[in-house]
């Protein structure tokens, strides 16, 4: 699936959960009408607005900083290398 709209990432479509095997239909919102599932990559309508991005949750625990934090990355090994 490429970066164009599409009812997946449509902010009106109501995706089913995830299931193993699972053939639920999306739900347009806005339109009130079920999608199949292997139409929704393709359709899209004029009410089309996008969703927000799924991130992962962030640990706000402590980051463990190395000791050696001012040493600067050695990039010549690889710059060698690569010609």
């Amino acid at each position: 699936m490429g970066q164009r709209p599409n009812c997946r990432s449509c902010n009106h479509c109501q995706t089913p959960e995830p299931a193993f095997g699972s053939s639920e239909q999306s739900w347009c919102q806005m339109r009130r009408l079920a999608i199949h599932p292997e139409l929704a990559a393709d359709l899209w309508c004029h009410h089309w607005t996008p969703r927000p991005p799924r991130l992962p949750s962030v640990d706000h625990a402590p980051v463990a900083i190395p000791l050696l934090a001012n040493r600067q990355l050695a990039l010549t090994d690889l710059l060698v290398a690569a010609s």
